[in-house]
């Protein structure tokens, strides 16, 4: 039960950030702009602040979606980092396609590592949380006997 509510929030995430990146849904007009393609990751990016907000919000808007991950799956559940990072590539190479039909908008190889480096970040907080939780629960009890 408690596994599915944790993947409901999943996907409310998930939906809200492709709500949020899909906007202004105007700029859609369904010709691949191939020309605006980054292929290369990192070649693009300067010492603009625009660029480091970007960048940070590529990673922050994706550190939910591994700690979710790790959330909804169950407990005896193996490779959580490989699970978290494999939905957040597909999520992200799903955004850089419709990306790709979007008049000014700019595909780039740098935000799908950006986004699968915040998806390992939330699987990393996610089991740092579990081992915090875990020592306090063994300290707890040695003080009790």
């Amino acid at each position: 039960m408690i596994n599915a509510a944790w993947r409901i929030m999943l996907l409310l995430w998930l939906a809200s950030v492709l709500f949020v990146i899909s906007l202004p849904w105007w700029k859609f007009d369904g010709t691949p702009h191939w020309e605006n393609v980054q292929w290369i990751p990192f070649t693009h990016l300067s010492f603009h602040p625009t660029t480091f907000v970007e960048t940070a919000a590529n990673i922050l808007a994706f550190v939910p979606v591994g700690y979710l991950v790790v959330r909804s799956l169950l407990p005896n559940d193996r490779h959580p980092l490989f699970l978290a990072c494999l939905l957040g590539f597909c999520s992200s190479a799903c955004i850089e396609t419709y990306q790709l039909f979007c008049h000014d908008r700019v595909p780039s190889a740098t935000d799908i590592v950006m986004n699968v480096a915040g998806t390992a970040l939330g699987v990393w907080l996610a089991l740092a949380v579990d081992r915090v939780f875990a020592f306090w629960s063994i300290q707890t009890r040695r003080l009790s006997t």
